[in-house]
């Protein structure tokens, strides 16, 4: 008679169906499952993460962004690498300034530039000059004409770092998509002009020279009567950006904005920077 094997004797050739039992035979057999893929990120020690909540707590997880805390600059700068590599890769956060929390974005940055424009959902914002955060007055010559004059260089020179925004035309290093808005490939506005500062904070100008290049910035909204605070943007704005950089919270008061592209400089803003120090570089009303 021909033998049909059994199915012990084939899966476990080594032994007898009788001298295994069924438990083991079935053990043996079972298919080895694949591991299940992690999708949970560690976190570096230097940096803490946040469950970002959708629309700024209305429910739903978002995405978790770096959130890194720093107290002394000059000994905790280490903490910031992994900011700037999501900003080299053209990411936006929000970092702290001399005056509040900015949104920022590098300067060649599209998707960078749209998402600000879309966070702040303002037409009349998306026509005013954006402001360039600067290291020094070396990245200010690069990017706008503010060095080719003798009176300007030394106004720069005296007042920066501190809470003035300039606003000077633009040289072409400034990136086309900055100074232009298009929609369905129609230009809408066009400038000439960028504004600039050099933050008299620490922190962010560590950032910046870390980077090796300026940022694009945006002041964070806030409400009125509540200090500007890094956990108040990440509760806001969470799900909307990449990284958040907490230096403790900033007074509400804002830069001195001057425009030196007409005839005769000009003063749109009064804020925390001093009147009467410009006034030895341009006549006040």
């Amino acid at each position: 008679l021909r033998m049909v094997p059994t199915v012990a004797s084939v899966l476990v050739p080594c032994f007898t169906a009788s001298s295994v039992p069924w438990r083991s035979v079935q053990l043996a057999v079972r298919p080895r499952l694949a591991a299940r893929p992690s999708f949970r990120t560690g976190v570096p020690t230097f940096s803490r993460s946040f469950s970002m909540k959708k629309g700024g707590g209305s429910g739903g997880t978002a995405t978790r962004i770096p959130y890194v805390e720093i107290q002394d600059p000059l000994s905790e700068s280490w903490k910031l690498g992994p900011v700037i590599d999501i900003l080299r890769e053209g990411g936006l956060g929000v970092i702290p300034t001399d005056t509040c929390y900015m949104f920022v974005t590098p300067i060649d940055s599209r998707k960078g530039v749209e998402r600000i424009y879309t966070i702040k959902e303002v037409d009349s914002y998306k026509k005013k000059p954006l402001t360039l955060l600067c290291k020094d007055i070396s990245q200010i010559s690069t990017f706008t004409t503010a060095t080719n004059f003798k009176s300007t260089f030394k106004m720069l020179k005296n007042l920066l770092p501190g809470p003035y925004t300039f606003i000077f035309s633009a040289t072409n290093d400034v990136p086309r998509m900055v100074l232009e808005h298009k929609n369905r490939s129609v230009k809408t506005w066009k400038r000439r002009e960028i504004g600039i500062r050099i933050p008299e904070d620490e922190v962010c100008r560590e950032i910046i020279a870390q980077l090796g290049s300026p940022l694009l910035c945006a002041g964070v909204p806030r409400d009125d009567g509540d200090a500007a605070t890094a956990v108040g943007a990440q509760d806001r704005f969470g799900k909307l950006i990449d990284f958040v950089v907490d230096n403790g919270p900033r007074e509400l008061i804002f830069s001195t904005v001057v425009d030196w592209t007409g005839d005769a400089p000009s003063v749109l803003r009064e804020g925390a920077g001093s009147l009467d120090a410009l006034s030895e570089y341009m006549e006040i009303e």
